[in-house]
């Protein structure tokens, strides 16, 4: 089996290639609260048409359920002219569902200076370039050219095939993926595409997002006013975050699918401080305020990792005069993202570890995926469990974000052969 779809890919692969220029070329970016995912939507729903899926295209918040689900972000988002596409092939009957999942929409290009075209598609020796192409319009067109050479090749399917690809995933999202779940789209199991550097990821962490805020008292002392600069508080709360970074990864219990990818991010992604932009305003700021990032295992919850990180914080400041004088506020920011995992003992998994063991000649890497995203909504809040297993490349949310094309490749093979022996396959 594994030959004769490999041959195919050999042949197509230019076609395959295309395809993925094909849907970097028309630019889906969430620009929050909107997002401008249609005509990558409309060319994907194109595609399964032609490959004899029945489709599926619709609003989120046409979904019946949808904002009352406790799932549900409820942060202002627009969903006008942003569906997800569902694309069904029925089987024959007596054999298991397979669900592929993954988002359209990428983070917006930035002020950033790519070296390559963000919406080119261009190949240069094992890589291919695109906005997007890694994180993850790559891994659904894996999907989809691995239906077409199961289609190709001959093969009658006795389980139903399912391929979605869904808007608003980025800054939390999930509510497309959420609403293609109420609106009954599930499976034995599903596979999302996310960009795993082909580890087979059966759990994802999980995250909360903060915003920190300093309060100063603007102007200057030329008469004795009494300013507050809020830079100086906020630097020494800067390097408590360093530090909790650190104590976390040396004292938090690694999770068994982390042994081998265990550091837990800290990050602080965003500053402001100041209200005059010209040069030598000449004044202190008024306020500071940074958004920090912060990611935990599975099945941590909102309030462990809140706890944890204001009990740290509390404890560094009790004796800094500064921080006690002039103490944040802390905020939660959008949703808290859930790590989840599926059971390791799904069949699934075993399928994925043979199959990708005798494409490749190896056992592929078998581990928690070290980021978040929105497979929580598979395997916290539907029947349908879900593991991550995708493209390999780099960059993704930056600039010259590429694929490997040999790796993407033999992803292709992998997702093919495993839709023809999880689904049940029968040559015509």
């Amino acid at each position: 089996m594994l030959q004769t779809i490999r041959q195919w890919i050999e042949a197509n692969q230019t076609d395959i290639l295309k395809a993925n220029q094909r849907l970097v070329s028309l630019p889906s970016e969430n620009l929050y609260p909107n997002g401008e995912e249609l005509k990558v939507q409309l060319e994907v729903n194109k595609l399964l048409q032609q490959l004899g899926f029945t489709t599926d295209v619709f609003l989120p918040t046409d979904v019946q359920g949808l904002t009352e689900h406790e799932a549900f972000l409820n942060e202002g988002r627009i969903y006008d002219n942003r569906p997800n596409v569902v694309g069904v092939l029925k089987g024959t009957g007596g054999g298991k569902s397979l669900l592929f999942s993954g988002h359209m929409d990428t983070v917006p290009r930035g002020g950033d200076r790519w070296t390559k075209e963000p919406f080119g598609g261009e190949i240069e020796g094992d890589k291919q370039y695109g906005l997007g192409i890694l994180d993850m319009k790559s891994g659904m067109v894996a999907a989809i050219m691995a239906a077409k050479c199961v289609k190709e090749l001959g093969y009658t399917l006795q389980g139903d095939l399912l391929i979605e690809t869904v808007v608003d995933e980025e800054y939390g999202g999930a509510n497309g993926t959420l609403a293609s779940r109420l609106r009954g789209y599930n499976a034995d199991a599903a596979i999302v595409p996310e960009p795993t550097n082909l580890a087979i990821c059966p759990a994802a962490q999980g995250g909360s997002y903060f915003r920190v805020t300093f309060e100063g008292r603007a102007g200057r002392s030329y008469s004795g006013e009494n300013t507050i600069n809020p830079i100086y508080p906020a630097a020494r709360f800067v390097e408590i975050i360093r530090q909790y970074h650190e104590w976390r990864n040396l004292h938090t219990p690694v999770h068994p699918l982390y042994v081998n990818n265990p550091e837990l991010a800290t990050l602080i992604q965003v500053m402001r401080a100041g209200d005059v932009d010209i040069d030598l305003g000449d004044r202190v700021p008024s306020s500071c305020s940074f958004d920090v990032w912060i990611q935990c295992y599975p099945d941590v919850t909102e309030e462990q990792l809140y706890q944890e990180f204001i009990s740290f914080y509390q404890n560094q400041a009790a004796d800094d005069e500064l921080l006690c004088s002039h103490p944040p506020k802390i905020e939660k920011k959008l949703r808290f993202l859930y790590g989840t995992s599926m059971s390791e003992d799904h069949p699934l998994l075993d399928t994925l570890k043979t199959i990708s063991t005798q494409a490749v000649g190896a056992s592929l890497p078998y581990q928690g995926a070290p980021f978040a995203c929105d497979s929580f909504i598979f395997n916290k809040f539907s029947s349908t469990p879900a593991v991550l297993f995708g493209p390999s490349g780099k960059n993704a949310h930056a600039v010259d974000e590429h694929i490997c094309i040999s790796d993407f490749l033999k992803l292709v093979e992998i997702y093919a052969a495993t839709i023809i022996e999880w689904c049940g396959g029968v040559k015509k």
